[in-house]
């Protein structure tokens, strides 16, 4: 997508949703001893609209060329060489780069010692073991984006049939829960319908509709976000507390995606960023910035892992600096400085390799400049 084309608020989503991995895959145990500690657990429960996040924008944005049913084949032959080229081969290229990395650095002395099942994994089981679950779950949305188009157009009939379908999935999402709660034998919704990711996927058209026909002020969608949120953020904190003195669990359902909950707190979290982007102005200094970051955020989110890995001592100087995060204050303070430092440190390396995946893979296999984009 050309940069002048491109909503800055939904490139805000996603480095906000960035910053979210990155404290996701450096957390504090939310346990300080033998005590949870309410602090590391708020900011744990925040963290975990990370990837639900990036699954709002993909639906947000994936079936914005499908007005009817003939648009559905053209859009599908587009989305697959839209996929190899920009995600499929920057994706193997980076694992290349990730395994050549950590050979180089461990003390193994041949390179065919190196971990070349990291590649096996991704190419023929498409279960990598790591952060890329997230690419084989959008490759399975783009090979069944023909089935999910038919129902994701904004036609009285569709519409119907669509939320028909969403209405099953989120009571079924429901009934999971609460069979959880009570400790009874689990409905396994992944297997029933739509799953987690499938829904947000969903809801993200939802989303894309909900602001399409918005006509309030910018101020009062801000506020409908941040009552969305704090309504799911209340309901997601509380459960876990209950959860952990009722039955001791520590990393219960209720913190992650898997849960009804998390699509509360994602479209609050979603509505209220997306309103604080409206009020930059389009073509200001501002909004070319969030699109310059934003442009680079799918070669953060493949490079991130690597950066933590190889910061680790980072993260425990300070931790040391701030007194073993035994406050709310000292667990912000961690995570908004270590964040932050991952986040600008990947953007350098994700910068260069944007600009070598631009100026090859996506020259050589990319769409011609006079294709329909």
């Amino acid at each position: 997508m050309a940069a002048k084309t491109k909503e800055h608020q939904i490139e805000l989503i996603r480095i906000i949703a960035c910053f979210l991995v990155i404290m996701a895959h450096s957390q504090i145990v939310v346990m300080n001893g033998i005590n949870m500690d309410y602090g590391r657990l708020a900011i744990s429960t925040a963290i975990a609209d990370d990837v639900p996040l990036f699954l709002l924008v993909t639906g947000f944005l994936f079936f914005g060329r499908v007005k009817s049913n003939e648009d559905i084949a053209p859009t599908f032959s587009y989305k697959i060489k839209s996929f190899f080229t920009n995600i499929y081969i920057p994706t193997i290229l980076y694992i290349l780069i990730s395994i050549f990395f950590r050979h180089y650095n461990s003390t193994a002395t041949s390179l065919a010692n190196a971990d070349w099942n990291y590649l096996v994994r991704f190419i023929f089981r498409l279960a990598p073991g790591d952060h890329l679950w997230y690419i084989c779950t959008y490759m399975s949305f783009v090979f069944f984006f023909p089935m999910l188009a038919f129902v994701c157009q904004d036609t009285p009939e569709k519409n119907k049939l669509r939320r028909t379908l969403l209405l099953i999935s989120l009571t079924a999402s429901v009934i999971a829960d609460v069979q959880y709660f009570f400790r009874w034998l689990m409905l396994d919704i992944d297997r029933f319908l739509w799953g987690y990711c499938t829904i947000l996927l969903i809801l993200g058209y939802e989303l894309s509709l909900f602001i399409k026909k918005w006509n309030g002020s910018k101020f009062k969608l801000a506020l409908y976000g941040i009552a969305i949120y704090l309504i799911g953020f209340s309901i997601k904190f509380g459960l876990q507390i209950y959860m952990f003195h009722a039955y001791n669990e520590i990393n219960n359902r209720f913190r992650w995606l898997q849960c009804t909950p998390c699509f509360v707190t994602a479209i609050g979290l979603f509505i209220l960023v997306y309103a604080i982007g409206t009020a930059v102005r389009k073509e200001s200094v501002g909004s070319r910035l969030i699109n310059f970051f934003g442009s680079c955020t799918f070669a953060i989110y493949l490079f991130h892992f690597l950066v933590i890995i190889q910061t680790g001592s980072w993260r425990q100087v300070l931790f040391t600096k701030f007194s073993g995060c035994n406050s709310f204050a000292t667990v912000v303070g961690y995570y908004a400085i270590y964040a932050t430092a991952v986040f600008f440190t990947t953007f350098v390396i994700a910068y260069i390799f944007k600009l070598f995946t631009d100026n090859t893979v996506k020259r050589l296999l990319g769409p011609k400049p006079n294709s329909q984009r």
